[in-house]
């Protein structure tokens, strides 16, 4: 997980209201308020007969230890159940101490073992004036290891993980993991004399986790869980954001300090009634988080012309939308949200709204192709290879809008369409990538087609016209007219030029015929 995304986390976290029940029921509790004693349970009666070190049994079935010695006896007495606390003569580690004892050693069925428990609840409870050995002898030939066995009973209590003043369960949910899906997580911490409060290592004990405004993975929204198990959710209803309420209860639990006594009057000893896990922890967190579920952006797009010249620059315009469609249970009915790691300042755009999310960004990819030499016929996809004039961008920050892409210059003539597209992959997961579908736009829209004509042909000028010829009237009764103009024309010229020759060879001739002057 990267850094913004433990930031995340830790934000949603701190956003979050948990909220923790100590466990003190008595999961354990018998169903009647009272039970007559019927003499001993298990453990060591002395080598006399007369003194008793071990348990003793109570017609509903429990088993209890004495907690004063020197007064009667529990046989024959009917004794009512309190709270342990209630008897107001412990203080708070002791009562952890009794309530250690009540679940590991009462319980017993073996002599030695249940004589031990004996001796270390009145260690615990008051001696009499005693010392333990007296007591311990009472085991007879068993004195010496029910002795050493309670000192390793209140050495135990004291040991990590023995006696705890409480338990405490938690709940946690994370945000959107890379696969789009939130998560949540319970624990539970124990106040253990020794340690102090102690995390439990995972899957210590089992539990039920309810949701609300999500689900688990099967679609139901409760199942059995372990502490420490991460379970990923996702979120219900059609909203952008969800509230969501996860709520996790644990029964049955071996610790904390409440136990079961037994009162049947002043001159009786109060007993400590063996009950095995008395505690529960419970859980609540409620928080407003964005939709897990995907949004699929749409663009609607128009060319700022429909006709341009060569070297004019044109853009084009992008209706920005989110698909509705009722049909489709997994789809957000609008735009997604994410909870930003780091806050914007203030004054920028987009500001938060009121549950700290933004839009989910989202970039269009917009291609100028062409030229191509023929009307363009829509189709789903552009044709492999076609030119690409320019390729620009537009990132969409604040959700649904009219936006216009940066200017392509047209390079000449012909048939120009722009294409769109959106990947998913241009959003950092952390801002919400992993809820985008894809989109692209079909190839050929008309309201996409830019014209640019070719330039206007070059003008040629025209051929010379040849000069005209004057007619030449022809004799209507020789041949016909156009061949008798013909020898007419050409007639009359070649006497013309005949005439000029003579003219010129007689000047030539006289001049050569004049005498030569100095």
């Amino acid at each position: 997980m990267t850094q913004p995304r433990r930031r995340s986390a830790a934000i949603l976290t701190a956003l979050t209201t948990v909220a923790t029940t100590l466990g003190l029921l008595l999961a354990g509790a018998p169903p009647a308020t009272a039970a007559i004693s019927t003499g001993h349970g298990v453990g060591h009666l002395s080598e006399n007969g007369v003194s008793w070190i071990g348990s003793y049994r109570l017609d509903d079935g429990s088993l209890v230890f004495c907690l004063e010695v020197g007064k009667k006896a529990p046989t024959g007495h009917d004794y009512q159940f309190v709270d342990g606390a209630a008897l107001g003569r412990f203080a708070t580690d002791d009562l952890a101490r009794l309530a250690y004892i009540s679940r590991t050693a009462a319980p017993s069925a073996d002599p030695t073992e249940a004589a031990a428990g004996q001796l270390a609840t009145w260690r615990i409870a008051g001696l009499d004036g005693r010392s333990p050995e007296y007591y311990a002898q009472r085991a007879g030939a068993s004195g010496q290891a029910v002795l050493d066995r309670s000192s390793q009973l209140l050495a135990a209590a004291d040991a990590p993980s023995g006696a705890s003043r409480g338990v405490m369960a938690s709940v946690a949910l994370t945000p959107a993991d890379d696969d789009g899906r939130m998560t949540v997580t319970s624990g539970l911490t124990v106040d253990f004399l020794s340690t102090g409060p102690t995390a439990l290592a995972p899957n210590s004990h089992s539990g039920t986790m309810s949701l609300s405004g999500a689900v688990f993975d099967d679609g139901k929204a409760e199942r059995t869980i372990s502490n420490g198990e991460t379970l990923s959710i996702t979120t219900t209803g059609t909203d952008p954001t969800s509230t969501v309420v996860a709520s996790v209860r644990y029964n049955d639990l071996p610790y904390g300090s409440a136990f079961t006594a037994g009162h049947a009057g002043d001159d009786v000893q109060q007993v400590l009634v063996a009950r095995p896990g008395s505690a529960s922890g419970s859980a609540t967190v409620t928080s407003t988080v964005p939709s897990t579920k995907s949004f699929q952006p749409i663009v609607a797009t128009k060319t700022s012309a429909a006709t341009a010249g060569a070297g004019e620059a044109i853009s084009d315009e992008l209706t920005v939308s989110a698909l509705v469609d009722e049909t489709r249970g997994d789809l957000l009915p609008g735009w997604g949200l994410y909870r930003p790691s780091t806050p914007p300042a203030a004054g920028a755009v987009p500001a938060v709204d009121e549950n700290g999310m933004l839009p989910i960004p989202v970039v269009v990819e917009s291609s100028l192709l062409g030229p191509f030499s023929d009307p363009i016929a829509p189709a789903a996809e552009p044709p492999t290879g076609a030119p690409v004039v320019c390729t620009v961008e537009v990132r969409i920050e604040t959700g649904p809008g009219t936006y216009r892409t940066p200017e392509c210059i047209l390079p000449g003539s012909g048939y120009f369409v722009w294409v769109e597209r959106i990947s998913p992959s241009r959003t950092p997961v952390e801002q919400g990538g992993t809820r985008i579908l894809p989109w692209q736009s079909a190839f050929g829209t008309a309201s996409e087609v830019t014209f640019v004509a070719p330039p206007p042909a070059p003008e040629v000028p025209p051929a010379p016209v040849a000069p005209a010829v004057a007619p030449v009237l022809a004799d209507t009764g020789a041949a016909g007219t156009g061949t008798l103009a013909l020898a007419s024309g050409a007639a009359l010229t070649l006497g013309t030029l005949l005439g000029i020759g003579v003219l010129l060879r007689r000047r030539l001739t006289t001049r050569l015929m004049q005498p030569a002057t100095d």
